[in-house]
């Protein structure tokens, strides 16, 4: 075993460095092992979003120096910057730096889902991460480019209080920048230059994985990737919000068999238990008969592939692997490992020929009139206040370390975790008074 820097995990532990591509999982615990393979995420998986490619171009050498130091706490043998066809161009810019350091580069077509951290380690390492695992179970890890860029800072002394996003969709003019953790969505929306329909409903995160809201208030997190703008009646804010009642009811009497969300799962085309049509049949059935039909459910991966591209009638095969696996939880159930091993394959065959252009997904699922450039901006954004996630992380939520009233400063830390728990410190974004404290979040005012 290696002689870890505990000193430098500790730096990125305190700055509040935590996974900036949708997990939120905090990174010096992933940085504790040792490990063969470091890998950067730039794949970019959800259409319309470019915060991951805005942050290479604008801070290439902080993303370096970010895999330098993975490097160098994991003692891993290669490091590989992984991104898409249409982000070739960001690696090649930065190729000559990479190949004095010995990076590697990666680049997968531009199809969905390529950033899936599986799939990735697969093509990168060659192995399949054991069902439900995570890549340290194969001798890796996986981080979001803007994450490795936190790491670098986070050395520096300087803790995460911006968060770069792409702002999109129905706007005037879409954009990527830099804002600070908390802002308003609405505050981001005055800075794509407002919006441009009456009704509008927020993808945060990603078409095809991320949430939904209608309040223009909420904050952005540290783990969130992107604001797209959508009208109301779009296609995919019905879909999304769609009842559980509703897609339960539908799928209960609609649902054929086909078996095509299975077929094109990318999950199950890599190897793994996961079989969405069988889930499906769950909805015909109760007691044990469920309970063991939602097994197939277990290892979902939530992509919305099946949901949203594989099946003709247009019903909700994730969703309902989603209810499954929470009723799995409630009762303790899943898989024995004689069971996994027995089902857990090599990859298809045909699975190359199975993933889903991005192309598809404009339209499919109706966002080719939302197809435009959202490249870097410097807005210099300084909202009036922030309302700082105290949850925005797995792990333990933070707990406040001031009280309302209080004066802070950008870069103070305003929550802590205990160290003997998961999780990492928060700290103000903005200068300013603390002006409310509850469960979940602090906001701060100028």
């Amino acid at each position: 075993m290696i002689a870890q820097d505990t000193r430098l995990l500790r730096q990125i532990r305190e700055a509040g460095v935590v996974g900036a591509g949708g997990a939120g999982f905090p990174t010096y615990k992933k940085l504790e092992a040792e490990v063969e393979h470091v890998i950067a995420n730039g794949a970019e998986c959800e259409p319309l979003l470019q915060k991951d490619r805005e942050s290479m171009l604008q801070e290439p050498a902080a993303f370096l120096r970010g895999l330098q130091i993975m490097q160098d706490l994991t003692a891993a043998r290669e490091v590989t910057i992984a991104v898409k066809r249409k982000n070739e161009d960001v690696v090649q810019g930065m190729q000559p730096q990479a190949d004095a350091a010995g990076f590697k580069t990666f680049v997968y077509e531009d199809v969905y889902p390529a950033g899936d951290e599986y799939v990735l380690v697969y093509e990168i390492s060659g192995r399949q991460i054991p069902p439900g695992g995570i890549p340290l179970a194969v001798g890796c890890v996986v981080d979001n480019v803007e994450t490795i860029i936190n790491i670098a800072h986070a050395v520096d002394g300087k803790p995460v209080t911006e968060k770069y996003i792409t702002i999109t969709g129905a706007v005037a003019q879409p954009l990527t920048t830099v804002v600070p953790v908390g802002t308003l969505i609405a505050d981001c929306i005055q800075l794509a230059g407002g919006l441009t329909c009456d009704d509008p409903v927020v993808l945060t995160g990603g078409v095809m994985m991320g949430g939904v809201t209608s309040n223009l208030r909420e904050p952005v997190g540290k783990a969130m990737g992107g604001i797209i703008v959508l009208p109301s009646d779009h296609y995919l804010v019905r879909r999304k919000t769609a009842s559980q009642e509703t897609y339960t009811r539908i799928g209960h009497g609609q649902c054929d068999q086909c078996s095509l969300c299975t077929e094109l799962c990318p999950r199950y085309i890599l190897g793994y238990p996961i079989e969405p049509h069988k889930v499906m049949r769950t909805l015909l059935m109760t007691g044990e008969k469920k309970q063991r039909g939602s097994l197939w459910a277990q290892y979902c991966c939530e992509c919305n592939v099946c949901s949203l591209i594989a099946c003709p009638e247009q019903l909700d095969p994730k969703n309902i692997c989603v209810d499954a696996k929470a009723l799995l939880r409630e009762n303790q159930e899943g898989w024995t490992e004689a069971e996994l091993e027995s089902l857990f394959r090599p990859e298809h065959p045909a699975r190359k020929g199975r993933e889903i252009p991005i192309r598809t997904l404009y339209t499919r699922l109706g966002l080719n009139p939302y197809d435009r450039k959202a490249d870097f901006a410097a807005t210099n954004c300084q909202p009036d206040s922030v309302t700082i996630p105290l949850n925005a992380h797995i792990g333990q939520p933070a707990r406040p370390t001031v009280r309302e009233g209080a004066t802070v400063r950008r870069g103070d830390v305003i929550g802590t975790v205990d160290e003997n728990q998961l999780g990492c410190p928060v700290h103000a974004s903005i200068d300013g008074r603390v002006s409310a404290i509850n469960t979940n979040s602090i906001t701060i005012t100028r």
